[in-house]
């Protein structure tokens, strides 16, 4: 079982002043960050919601949909209070040790995911079938899982011809369960096939190396919604760093459709980045957030 903790807001108490940063339900970007800046945000949001830190305070959404104040001042003890009912509910996230941990659990104590641009070349998978699938017709793909599956209402074997003319040997429930990642790389292949058309400055990346980094995104994201516990947000630590300026415009449209129900914190110093933010908050499916911290 999981259990979200939504994180909507930072509070960083300073010498006479407090500093903060809202956050979107599912996607924020947070531009204008360098690396120490980024170190420094990653550590405050852990801290927060771990209780390892003081003077950094949160405005959560617990997974029953109830709003938490987590208040972490400088000295005295910390505490939980239900917006709603201005009641004290701190020892419900008493951790086992005594600490007040929004993010400790019976399966033990969760911890924050940072993924970095190391993580994603180191840990990018490369598989055959999902390089295979993403090169064919995706509705006819999946129109034919269905029908193999019973969902289609058509002949099962009809449907099993028609599975193996497009899939080969690969086992749909196999295909069913990597869907997301086969549709992330289809939709990236088509991206850069267009700009192969239309510019010569398209990005210089095969198609295996394309799915690859897919592969890579979606790999990462699920490793962090399939985890048991509470599920804090996770955090993309200029996770697109040393890619092909041109590739990464083509990943970015990608993600927003990946988040899924995670919250997803993307920290960069990358003004290509924020730039394509700047866009995509107009329409809402993301806050960009400059500077990072803004004075209350």
């Amino acid at each position: 079982m999981t259990d979200d903790v939504l994180v909507e807001r930072l509070i960083v108490e300073g010498d006479g002043d407090a500093a903060s940063v809202d956050f979107h339900p599912r996607l924020t970007v947070l531009g204008g960050m360098p690396p120490d800046a980024r170190a420094a945000l990653a550590s405050l949001l852990s801290g927060a919601l771990h209780g390892t830190v003081r003077g950094v305070h949160l405005e959560v959404v617990d997974d029953t949909g109830r709003r938490l104040v987590v208040l972490r001042p400088t000295s005295g003890p910390h505490r939980v209070i239900d917006v709603a009912t201005a009641s004290d509910v701190t020892a419900q996230h008493r951790g086992f040790d005594g600490r007040v941990d929004l993010l400790s659990s019976q399966y033990g104590r969760s911890t924050v995911t940072c993924i970095t641009a190391a993580d994603l070349r180191s840990r990018t998978p490369r598989n055959d079938a999902v390089r295979a699938l993403s090169a064919v017709d995706q509705a006819a793909l999946w129109a034919a899982a269905d029908e193999l599956l019973g969902n289609g209402g058509g002949s099962r074997g009809d449907a099993a011809a028609t599975w193996r003319e497009l899939a080969g040997d690969t086992d749909v429930h196999w295909a069913v369960d990597h869907r997301t990642e086969i549709q992330a790389a289809a939709r990236l292949r088509q991206h850069i096939a267009a700009l192969r058309s239309l510019s010569s400055s398209a990005p210089e990346l095969s198609d295996d190396d394309a799915v690859a980094l897919a592969q890579g995104i979606v790999t990462q994201l699920t490793a962090a919604t399939n985890t048991a516990g509470v599920r804090p947000p996770v955090l993309l630590d200029e996770t697109f760093d040393q890619l092909d300026p041109a590739v990464v415009p083509l990943l970015l449209e990608l993600l927003p459709g990946l988040v899924g129900d995670l919250q997803v914190i993307l920290l960069t110093d990358d003004e290509a980045i924020a730039s394509w933010a700047r866009l995509e908050a107009l329409a809402g499916e993301l806050a960009l957030v400059e500077p990072a911290l803004a004075a209350d």
